[in-house]
């Protein structure tokens, strides 16, 4: 989950930026061992006690802390408890300061049989402040769950596995988080990724989520910045065995913009089509082949689509491209008739558009499609198409009337 500090003060929840090296537990410290789900009623008699625990996760899934008291007791807590947990090193992974409600974490995800430790202390500075003799509840919660992330997976190599057709639930506590994930896709065709917000709060989600996606180099695919609701990202349209890692962290530059201890919901789907086009396909040598309609899409500001089929006659050819929700962004259409040096038709369109073209029989022609600088179609699925056509010269007349005859 990365480092994930939360600060309460005045009964507000606000978070703190957290400077340097994650604090580390007292060597000296005394531990107690817990187990998990079952309550440990303790108090703090001295301004600078620590109660430490160990506890150990026991089943896959999910955990939250919760740490309450005796309401009655509410005038006596003075400026309440500081709430710390830290992983099998001792290395501090969140704190809670300023605890005077009845309080719930957010859901941490540790792997089963992981060695976790948290310590509860005064956030008082002084005996005056401290909550002295005032009993708290605190319990270690865990949940049984097999569609919950597994932490730690903020890099690469530690990336959570999505199988198509199945979700994962994840959570982020502040903008350091980051949570990966792989996808193996087992079909050609293109990939689906929905984001969802099961339990949307909006005071809770700030400045958003924001999601990248790479390829297996590593190479940005790509990005949508500032989600804060239900989103179905565009398709990727992948050949059967490549990969992909999508990145989740949250967006805004200041601690408190991320999205609060809110749940979110990943869903991956594979479909199974030639109808797409199939990513790389960003040269003429490794352009695809056009057959009927084929739906594509700009995936980021780099993106190149090339698609390519042969002259099966001495012909007019019309190339339809449908930009289908597309506003007013723009696509950049080139066509190459035998030749990869200079582009027979080039064409800069936002609507619909039908381009003719003549060749050969047993000419290749290339079609290069791409968006244009600071006004790229990202995301915006697109359809071509192309068919043979035949120039009639009606008698008395210069006029040229043009007949389509599908290409078989």
């Amino acid at each position: 989950m990365g480092r994930k500090i939360k600060r309460l003060m005045l009964g507000v929840a606000f978070l703190a930026v957290s400077f340097g090296m994650a604090e580390q537990l007292r060597a000296n410290t005394i531990t107690e061992d817990i187990m998990p789900d079952v309550n440990v009623i303790r108090s703090l008699e001295e301004k600078d006690q620590i109660n430490m625990y160990k506890t150990v996760v026991d089943e896959t899934g999910y955990q939250n802390i919760t740490l309450n008291f005796d309401a009655t007791h509410k005038d006596k807590v003075k400026n309440g408890w500081t709430l710390k947990v830290y992983d099998e090193n001792k290395e501090e992974i969140y704190k809670v300061e300023g605890i005077k409600e009845q309080f719930t974490s957010g859901n941490f995800s540790f792997n089963k049989d992981r060695v976790v430790y948290i310590s509860v202390e005064s956030s008082g500075s002084t005996a005056l402040f401290m909550p002295k003799g005032v009993e708290y509840n605190l319990n270690f919660h865990t949940y049984a769950a097999a569609d919950y992330e597994s932490e730690p997976n903020d890099k690469y190599l530690l990336a959570n596995e999505i199988l198509s057709g199945s979700h994962v639930r994840g959570n982020l506590l502040n903008k350091a988080d980051e949570d990966y994930y792989v996808v193996k896709v087992n079909e050609t065709g293109y990939t689906e990724l929905n984001f969802e917000i099961p339990d949307f709060v909006p005071d809770k989600i700030g400045s958003g989520w924001n999601i990248e996606i790479y390829d297996k180099n590593k190479s940005l695919l790509y990005k949508e910045e500032s989600i804060k609701k239900d989103m179905k990202l565009p398709e990727l349209p992948l050949a059967k065995g490549q990969e992909i890692y999508i990145r989740v962290m949250a967006k805004g530059n200041i601690l408190s913009s991320a999205p609060e201890e809110v749940e979110y919901k990943l869903k991956v789907d594979i479909t199974k089509t030639n109808k797409w086009e199939v990513e790389d396909n960003n040269s003429f040598s490794r352009a695809n082949r056009l057959k009927g309609t084929v739906s594509a899409n700009i995936l980021n500001s780099n993106d190149v689509d090339y698609f390519t089929f042969n002259a099966t006659k001495t012909s007019n050819y019309k190339l339809s491209l449908n930009t289908g929700d597309n506003v007013d962004k723009e696509y950049k259409v080139e066509i190459f008739v035998n030749n990869k040096s200079k582009a027979k038709v080039i064409k800069q369109v936002k609507g619909d558009k039908n381009f003719t073209f003549k060749a050969k029989k047993g000419q290749k022609i290339w079609v290069k499609i791409s968006g244009t600088l600071g006004n790229n179609p990202i995301g915006n699925k697109y359809t071509l198409k192309y068919k043979a056509v035949k120039t009639i010269k009606k008698a008395g007349t210069n006029t040229n009337k043009v007949t389509d005859r599908q290409k078989q």
